[in-house]
């Protein structure tokens, strides 16, 4: 019985740290996937409004500073930046094409499209379990440092937060 026991805590152990440890390539795909679905659902009403432009919060973030084209939110301890060019149309490609050039080798570039607008995705490694996230569409764009157990989710809220950005 004793030995029993023993078996299944180690298959229990093995199994979680297995499923904690997912590759770059099913991270990169599951995140591909999230931010795809995000930017073609219909956009989220806007919750939040500054002088220039309109948005959406989801719940769990909070402003912690507006100014004339940023939005820093917040959720928990971390931040993310909410930078909206309103000269650019959102089927530019001036932003991506800016950012292509400043990741050298990212975890993840991919871009979205359809006869509206145009969209991209970035991950970069910054450090061991530090990811870079950069979410754009057309001039809007918005970026934050994430652990890479949850680059998936981020990627989704922040694609949900920029496809929201009605200037």
């Amino acid at each position: 019985m004793n030995k029993l026991i023993t078996l299944c805590f180690s298959f229990f152990i093995i199994l979680t740290l297995t499923s904690c440890n997912i590759s770059d390539e099913d991270l990169s795909k599951t995140t591909v996937n999230q931010a795809k679905i995000a930017f073609e659902e219909k956009p989220k009403k806007p919750n939040k409004e500054t002088k220039l432009f309109s948005y959406y919060v989801p719940e769990k973030f909070e402003i912690e500073e507006t100014n004339k084209y940023n939005v820093i939110l917040e959720k928990g301890k971390q931040s993310y930046i909410l930078f909206v060019n309103l000269k650019e149309k959102s089927n530019s490609q001036v932003s991506y094409e800016a950012l292509s050039k400043q990741y050298k080798n990212p975890l993840i570039l991919k871009t979205f499209e359809n006869e509206e607008k145009f969209g991209y995705l970035f991950v970069d490694k910054v450090e061991k379990n530090q990811y870079e996230i950069t979410v754009g569409i057309g001039g809007t764009k918005l970026t934050t440092e994430t652990n890479k157990s949850d680059i998936e989710e981020d990627a989704q809220n922040m694609m949900e937060i920029v496809n929201s950005v009605k200037k």
